[in-house]
């Protein structure tokens, strides 16, 4: 069954950096506007206090914030007679999902250090020796 909605003036796809601009920028001017975003809403208190935040299996391993490109395909070519092809691993760029888009994860916030930081390397060579910790 479908459900007819409200009509709007404007629909967001993607409630990133861009999106919320420029959604702002039409409701500013008068116009009704509705985002869509793919990918669960963001609870900053749960998921990004201090704690939660360095979670590096999480974030920096199995990359939680970003979009899987095992599960949505993307392709790219490099020119427009070859055929494209699905992208199975992303390079530098890693598209954000979510409500806040990529802004969450490239939003140039950087944490103060914490204590325990700076005693990462002395731990490691106390528990398993000085010879098996890298210099650089």
């Amino acid at each position: 069954m479908v459900t007819r909605l409200k009509e709007v003036d404007a629909v967001m796809v993607g409630m990133g950096w861009t999106g919320a601009i420029m959604a702002r920028e039409l409701t500013k001017a008068g116009l009704n506007v509705v985002g869509l975003e793919r990918g669960a809403d963001r609870n900053p208190k749960e998921e990004f206090g201090l704690t939660t935040l360095r979670d590096e299996l999480r974030y920096v391993t199995r990359l939680e914030l970003m979009q899987d490109n095992s599960t949505d395909t993307i392709t790219f070519r490099n020119e427009r007679p070859e055929t494209a092809l699905p992208i199975r691993r992303f390079g530098a760029f890693l598209p954000g999902e979510g409500v806040g888009g990529t802004g969450i994860h490239w939003g140039a916030l950087h944490w103060r250090f914490l204590p325990t930081d700076f005693r990462i390397k002395s731990t490691l060579a106390e528990k398993y020796g000085a010879k098996q910790i890298p210099t650089t």
